[in-house]
């Protein structure tokens, strides 16, 4: 039996989790409204019954029948999407995606009183994960869009070397041998003289590629993992990336997942592979991470990449539940008003957050964690793994140099929450170097409109930040 967790605010938003990079969510009715709250044994469930409601509901959507499909919702589903909404996914989906072929999977689980049916959609380009969570009467009380994995392999991954401007990129395998393999591609300057500095990226939330494209946006039309990769390799510095697992693997993926698969495992596979070859310092070996994978970014040195410096992009030293409580506090104050709104925000309330959230998922025994799915699209154990390291405790052991980076105009992680409290750590310390870009965004391009649809709008890493991580690197 999968034991359940009654967790009563109104908004626990499981995109919010990879948001950090942007926003997945498509909208979520799951609320104290709507909430059941009796405990659910996926062995009394009629999966076949939901399943087929899956499959009826996604037929109906991909048919652009939206009405149809929208008569599934349950009150609060049709009062935020409606049909008129779901006409928007569906052209947001077939844009990003491609035309609708058939239904490849669907996996179940329960969780606070619903069933999942996260249903795995064939697409012309790529995949498309939609989670459709059922009331136990039949009805849709949440909706959201989990990834587009690639269903096909990675048809652009690089195969021989292709020589550029002033450097070469080489296809490499991270973890080659193994079932989470993983390609990439390490840019090394030409012709110089000595062993060069070198540097590992590691991604932030959520599946994405080795460009930092997120799978959910396979149209993202910025690659700011390029950006800075082939920036330090016309500078004199080798850079290896690679697509992150969750994104090239992420179907067969177990749920009982940590940060340790998610992420570290292989950004110290790469890591050695980049201070196994010979053209490379390996004593001058650097991580850059970007959000998650900066806040991660010292426990991957510490449990194994032994880095001679470490750059943090849009990091934070707080937990993830923190900043996941203050994004939806920033839904709400948006979306919600009146009654609705007062009661959602003292349901985010750091007393009232913690017993709700935190305190019961910190109690439970890792083997129920495991097979425990949050609202937050992972497991409880995922949470306990975050939980129970924070970047504080290793960073207060650590001598190696940081440089810590932030734009000012960041609204996912912010300059007040964030930024200040890595200066607060580093207090009498004399390894971190901190700096502030203005008017600069999560991915340290212009901010345009402070919301997630200037993602979209192409652009790039800004040349001070490349030149001061150039500056940096060089410098040690």
């Amino acid at each position: 039996m999968i034991k359940q967790i009654k967790l009563r605010t109104l908004f626990i938003i499981a995109g919010l989790l990879i948001s950090l990079i942007l926003s997945l969510i498509i909208f979520t009715g799951c609320n104290s409204a709507s909430f059941h709250g009796e405990e659910l044994d996926p062995d009394d469930v009629d999966w076949e019954h939901f399943n087929d409601l899956a499959e009826t509901f996604v037929f109906a959507l991909m048919d652009s029948d939206y009405n149809a499909a929208a008569e599934m919702f349950d009150r609060t589903m049709t009062r935020a999407l409606g049909a008129s909404g779901l006409k928007t996914l569906h052209s947001d989906i077939i844009e990003r995606a491609g035309v609708f072929d058939s239904i490849y999977h669907i996996q179940n689980d329960t969780a606070e009183g619903y069933i999942i049916c996260d249903t795995t959609m064939e697409h012309e380009h790529s995949g498309v994960l939609m989670r459709v969570v059922f009331s136990a009467d039949d009805k849709i009380a949440g909706l959201f869009i989990r990834g587009y994995p690639d269903l096909y392999g990675t048809e652009n991954a690089l195969t021989e070397p292709l020589q550029r401007e002033g450097f070469t990129d080489y296809p490499v395998i991270i973890g080659e041998g193994t079932e989470f393999w993983l390609n990439g591609i390490l840019s090394v300057p030409d012709d110089m003289p000595e062993k060069v500095p070198a540097v590992v990226i590691v991604h932030g939330s959520g599946p994405s590629d080795m460009d930092g494209v997120p799978a959910a946006m396979p149209n993202f039309p910025n690659k700011p993992y390029r950006d800075i990769a082939e920036h330090l390799a016309r500078n004199g510095i080798a850079v290896i990336r690679y697509d992150k697992r969750t994104k090239a693997h992420g179907i067969k993926m177990p749920p009982d997942i940590t940060v340790w698969e998610e992420t570290i495992e292989d950004a110290i596979l790469a890591t050695k592979l980049l201070k196994a070859d010979p053209r490379i310092d390996e004593n001058r070996v650097f991580i850059i991470g970007h959000s998650l994978g900066a806040m991660l970014a010292p426990r991957i040195h510490t449990e194994g990449g032994n880095f001679a410096g470490l750059i943090l992009l849009a990091g934070s030293p707080r937990s993830l539940l923190d900043i996941i409580r203050d994004q939806n506090i920033d839904f709400v104050n948006a979306n919600l008003e009146g009654d609705e709104k007062e009661s959602a925000l003292a349901s985010l309330t750091g007393e009232k957050w913690n017993e709700l959230v935190v305190e019961p998922i910190m109690s439970m025994p890792a083997d129920e964690a495991r097979k425990t799915q949050s609202s937050f699209g992972v497991s409880f154990y995922y949470m306990q793994d975050l939980l129970n390291h924070p970047p504080e405790d290793y960073i207060k052991n650590m001598t190696q140099p940081f440089l810590i980076l932030q734009g000012s105009a960041d609204f996912q992680i912010t300059v007040e929450n964030d930024f200040n409290l890595y200066r607060k750590i580093f207090e009498g310390k004399t390894n971190a170097e901190f700096i502030l870009y203005e008017s600069l965004n999560h991915m340290f391009m212009p901010s345009t409109t402070a919301t997630i649809s200037e993602y979209e709008l192409p652009s790039t890493v800004d040349p001070q930040v490349l030149s001061d991580i150039t500056r940096r690197i060089k410098d040690n």
